[in-house]
């Protein structure tokens, strides 16, 4: 049976989305006045690239899940197939969302390939633990820092 480890966080994608067209709004009205305020067509446009980049960050996440044998990588081109003995690494990021921290999961594809995957772990799950343990019982050579620094440009 297949356990979910990544949050689902692409539907975040729809609140920039908003904002940005928001933004967008402001600005033709602010254009379209005859005496227009420069700061705050500044801050618009300081804003609004700010939207689009989180928009297509964020529509790009993927969906982890994993069972006994395999992980499972999820995004918009399909699904990935991952045995686990091919994950090397399991590391902790300095990057956090809503006071949790983000981790990176290395791994081999099917042409040896080294890759990635960033996951926001589930809240209150214990399936990320469980994975943590399938994962190294499946390769002890697999590396699980459970902490980052500043230095580490590794992220």
């Amino acid at each position: 049976m297949r356990r979910r480890i990544s949050s689902d966080i692409r539907w975040s994608k729809f609140i920039f989305l908003v904002i940005g067209l928001g933004l967008i709004f402001g600005l033709v009205n602010l254009l379209m006045k005859d005496n227009f305020n420069q700061d705050s067509i500044i801050v618009i446009l300081v804003f609004l690239p700010i939207c689009v980049i989180l928009y297509f960050l964020f529509d790009q996440a993927r969906t982890v899940e994993f069972d006994n044998k395999f992980m499972y990588v999820t995004g918009k081109t399909g699904e990935e197939k991952v045995a686990l003995k091919d994950v090397y690494k399991i590391k902790l990021t300095m990057t956090e969302i809503n006071n949790r921290s983000m981790w990176k999961i290395g791994y081999y594809d099917q042409k040896k390939t080294a890759k990635t995957v960033r996951i926001l772990p589930r809240l209150f799950h214990k399936h990320f633990n469980e994975f943590k343990n399938l994962a190294q019982a499946a390769n002890k050579k697999v590396k699980i820092p459970n902490w980052s620094h500043s230095f580490d440009f590794d992220q």
